[in-house]
């Protein structure tokens, strides 16, 4: 019998990549809402299980393990004769430790900014440091802006703010602030373009005017940092238009991780899947697609298929 590669490759040269597979595995998911099957997970190529339906099953299995070993509250679930696997996102971070409004917003800010030289301690300050709702990513010693503490407030008290921002006033619901790229954002309902918006705070004008406190309500799975994943057709200052992409079979998984949670999907009768993307930057898109070579294709709308088509004639060329 054919030995595993992975059984068999020494630890330290196996190890890395397997932590980071471990990682990849774990964000899944917890990012997933109905739960990934089997053939979901060691098909998906950014989580990086060998190849081989046997070797892959191993693999698979000693992760599952592993995990559940960490402490990570892994749970299975039988749906339509399949067992699928999630993390559910309540189980897997600390409870509410019954802190204050005011010591809650301040424990935000500091251990969102502030870096403190131990994963270990910054993972479990990250998982208090968020307001109800809402979470963000550690990044160490990122520079004041003086509109995050209006901000915060507007968040906490769930006012709408307006400001101006490259030369427009916006009305917007803060839902949350987090951090990336070594910068603040706030993330939330924005007014005028009537859609979710990711605004980066030192990049707004003049000053914050807040209105009356509880005047929306924050959705209990919102996350902040859903908005921030490496995800560029988020970022712009049009209005969101959804793209429609079909996908070779075999590559819906793939294609969808990269897209990111949330997105709509239908299954066509000859095996493709219909994925629905909502975008303000159209050239990303197009970037992402062609990423995926002939497996995937704009269907619509015109004129994002012909950016596409362009784009392809230009790479070709």
């Amino acid at each position: 019998m054919a030995e595993d590669p992975e059984e068999t490759a020494p630890g330290p040269a196996d190890g890395p990549d397997r932590r980071e597979r471990l990682l990849n595995l774990l964000a899944a998911l917890i990012e997933t809402r109905l739960g990934l099957t089997r053939d979901d997970i060691v098909t998906n190529p950014t989580l990086g299980y060998p190849p081989g339906a046997s070797a892959a099953r191993r693999s698979f299995e000693r992760d599952k393990a592993t995990l559940r070993a960490m402490g990570v509250p892994l749970r299975d679930t039988i749906v339509d004769n399949d067992t699928r696997y999630r993390v559910d996102p309540k189980e897997y971070y600390l409870p509410d430790l019954e802190l204050s409004a005011d010591e809650l917003a301040a424990l935000h800010v500091a251990v969102t900014a502030i870096g403190l030289g131990s994963t270990a301690g910054e993972g479990a300050l990250m998982k208090l440091g968020g307001i109800e709702g809402a979470g963000s990513l550690p990044i160490a010693e990122l520079p004041f802006v003086e509109v995050l503490a209006p901000l915060f407030e507007a968040s906490r008290h769930r006012q709408v703010v307006e400001f101006s921002y490259r030369g427009r006033i916006r009305t917007l619901e803060p839902w949350g602030l987090t951090s990336k790229f070594g910068n603040w954002y706030v993330v939330g309902f924005d007014h005028t373009a009537d859609d979710m918006r990711v605004f980066r705070a030192d990049r707004i004008e003049g000053d914050i005017t807040s209105g009356a406190t509880n005047a929306f309500t924050l959705p209990t799975d919102f996350r902040a940092e859903t908005y921030l994943e490496d995800r560029p057709w988020d970022y712009g200052s049009g209005r969101a238009i959804t793209v429609t992409v079909r996908v070779d079979p075999g590559f819906e998984v793939a294609f969808t991780q990269a897209v990111g949670p949330g997105v709509a999907i239908a299954h066509e009768s000859d095996g493709s899947t219909l994925v629905e993307i909502r975008a303000v930057e159209i050239g990303a898109v197009v970037n992402l697609v062609l990423g995926f070579l002939d497996h995937v294709e704009i269907v619509g709308p015109p004129n994002t298929r012909a950016a596409a088509v362009a784009a392809l004639e230009a790479w070709g060329a």
